[in-house]
């Protein structure tokens, strides 16, 4: 038998357009020649179940070799193999028809196609983004049929003839173009099988023929020696596919780090296994470490029937999820299709509104079942469920009763202990609010801290960069009945019987003249009987124009001047004049004080380091200042 023929008149115009188009995804090819590998041996191995062929007396099995002597790379299989007629219909026929629909579907696509999921479909023809030339040797397990050689150049003429193959199977013979033998070296390989194929559902054995030569006595002896190392690159039996009751604590962290080498054991893990509505399988993973700034690539693994797809695919798991880590394998998924299909797909939105509801029941029995450690992990676990609850309302529903904040104690109340009534017949009037109050750096805002603790008023510690939104959605989700503020923020907290005294107008006068002078007039300024324990000078700020004034400057550091110059435009013309409190029960108020700018720049000082606001130059002067008023008290004594 020897044929020869043209694939199709549309070849060599398909094959350039694909290889420009998958330029950066180039390395898909072999997940592609594997899969076909695996699927060559499932259906042999259902052919033997039914009895129309004989079971394997060997391991099903896939290889790969690299060549550098002939600048190879071979993928073989012991699956069901082709006859001759088979091979001019799946190659000749079906497979090209398949890569025909492929850059059909590309076609319609933006972007060249770069907004379609996973690339699959490509098939055996993938083969030609790395080869000029590509072999098909293959023996059919229907013993009767001869084995057959395919061999075409570019993908575009093809020669057919009879084969001396003598074990059934396919070898996919793939003579790398130059390119492909510079990028395709013995890591990248092995790096691209185990992206893909880590988990692939048959032993996969990597090898390479080197150009160096060896004896016949080398050549025996490295036989023998991987025989007896000989071990598949990849795992088989990934620990999602078993059942969770039957999976210890070390293998769930074994795999961990199989999954992500190098990274600290996790807190706690969810695993998914589910039959019905859809199948899925999966495990997620609880961080220990902060992972904040930490590449989103590679956090969560997308599978399909335990083939790599995807890392993060916000269209399949909410963008919130990727601060965990871990896989799932969806063998129902929808494949090749583009992410606007995915966002408006029924079924997935199911998948993902599962995955969800599985993660925030696995908070909610971490949070009862082990109380104590759930706090302890809180450093950890706040980001993810802060950040979860504002992109995720029906997450925010379930984990809103686990919800913590930590005082300045390092001790914990639950968010659902502030006892508020959000029906619509409560009463709306500020004492029905209930105010958190809360400092966002600690070990700041000693003073005002101070005051709140003697009216046994807790203080929170809202340090996280979130907290700032996730403060305003609290309060939005609870209708307004909890109202978060900073320590420093509210003239409630200062003493009880503190009072706002009238003074005559001179007296205000020449204080206000001693602040223009300094060039601190900005303020308003509040007269008021503070208690002894009170600073001298205090500075209180509006709640919502610091938050507002916060939050622009998170999106400044965030480098995203559109959003920047949007949210300025928004708050423009909000005045920001901070309210100065003077404690007349303090001796600022004698003559000798009032009348002494230096005093007073050093008291305005004081308040501003009691604020948290001293910084830069005016911090180095109130040090000197401070010193100096130190060594003149020792002289003076």
């Amino acid at each position: 038998m020897k044929k020869q023929g043209k694939i199709s008149v549309t070849a060599e115009n398909i094959f350039p357009i694909i290889r420009q188009w998958l330029y950066s995804s180039q390395d898909i090819f072999l997940r592609e020649i594997i899969s076909n590998a695996a699927d060559a041996i499932t259906k042999r191995q259902h052919l033997a179940n039914l009895g129309k062929v004989e079971k394997y007396d060997e391991e099903p099995q896939i290889e790969v070799v690299l060549n550098t002597k002939e600048n190879t790379l071979t993928v073989s299989d012991n699956g069901i193999g082709m006859s001759a007629d088979e091979v001019n219909k799946y190659i000749n026929e079906i497979a090209y028809s398949g890569l025909v629909d492929f850059v059909e579907k590309y076609q319609d696509q933006s972007d060249s196609g770069a907004q379609i999921i996973g690339h699959f479909g490509l098939g055996f023809y993938s083969s030609f983004m790395v080869a000029d030339k590509v072999e098909i040797d293959s023996k059919s397990c229907f013993t009767e049929n001869e084995a057959v050689h395919w061999l075409s150049e570019e993908g575009i003429e093809y020669q057919m003839q009879t084969s001396d193959k003598a074990e059934i199977g396919t070898d996919i013979i793939m003579h790398l173009t130059e390119e492909a033998i510079k990028e395709y070296n013995e890591f990248k390989i092995r790096e691209t099988i185990l992206k893909y194929c880590q988990f692939m559902s048959y032993p996969i054995y990597f090898s390479v023929i080197s150009d160096e030569e060896e004896t016949d006595a080398d050549e025996d002896k490295a036989t023998e020696d991987e025989r007896e190392e000989r071990k598949p690159i990849n795992n088989p039996d990934p620990l999602w596919n078993k059942n969770p009751n039957e999976v210890e604590d070390q293998e769930y962290i074994d795999f961990y780090h199989e999954l992500f080498p190098g990274m600290d054991e996790p807190l706690f893990w969810v695993h998914l296994n589910l039959d019905y509505p859809f199948r899925l399988k999966g495990i997620l993973y609880f961080p220990s470490t902060d992972v904040r700034y930490e590449n989103l690539e590679g956090r969560i693994k997308v599978f399909y029937n335990q083939v790599f797809v995807a890392d993060n695919v916000p269209e399949i798991i909410p963008e919130f999820l990727f601060l965990l880590k871990g896989c799932i394998d969806c063998p129902d998924l929808p494949l090749n299709v583009s992410r606007s299909f995915l966002q408006d797909d029924q079924y997935v939105k199911k998948l993902s509104g599962h995955i969800v509801k599985k993660v925030a029941d696995r908070l909610v029995k971490v949070s009862k079942d082990e109380p104590e450690q759930y706090q302890a992990w809180w450093k950890y676990l706040q980001l993810f469920i802060k950040y979860g609850m504002m992109r995720d309302q029906k997450f925010a529903d379930r984990v809103y009763d686990i919800a913590l904040l930590e005082n300045t104690e390092h001790e914990f109340t639950y968010l659902k202990d502030f006892n508020i009534d959000v029906s619509d017949s409560a009463d709306n009037t500020e004492n029905q609010i209930e105010k958190i109050y809360y400092i966002d750096e600690e070990n700041t805002l000693s003073p005002y801290v101070a005051l709140a603790q003697k009216q046994d008023k807790q203080v929170y510690l809202m340090t996280e960069d979130i907290d700032v939104q996730w403060m305003s959605f609290i309060e939005y989700q609870s209708q307004g009945k909890l109202k978060f503020v900073r320590v420093d923020a509210e003239s409630d907290l200062d003493a009880e019987d503190a009072k706002e005294t009238e003074l005559d107008q001179k007296t205000q006068d020449e204080f206000i003249e001693q602040l223009k002078k300094l060039d601190q007039d900005n303020y308003h300024v509040k007269f008021q009987h503070s208690g002894t324990d009170a600073l001298p000078l205090m500075i209180r700020e509006n709640e919502e124009y610091r938050r507002m004034k916060d939050l622009l400057e998170q999106i400044e550091r965030a480098g995203d001047e559109q959003t920047l110059e949007s949210y300025k435009s928004m708050f423009a013309g909000q005045e920001n004049k901070q309210t100065l409190i003077v404690n007349l029960d303090q001796p600022i108020f004698t003559d000798g004080v009032r009348q002494n700018p230096e005093l007073i720049s050093y008291l305005l000082k004081l308040a501003k380091l009691g604020q948290g606001e001293l910084k830069g130059s005016e911090f180095i002067e109130f040090l000197e200042e401070s010193a100096n008023y130190a060594f003149k008290g020792t002289e003076d004594n």
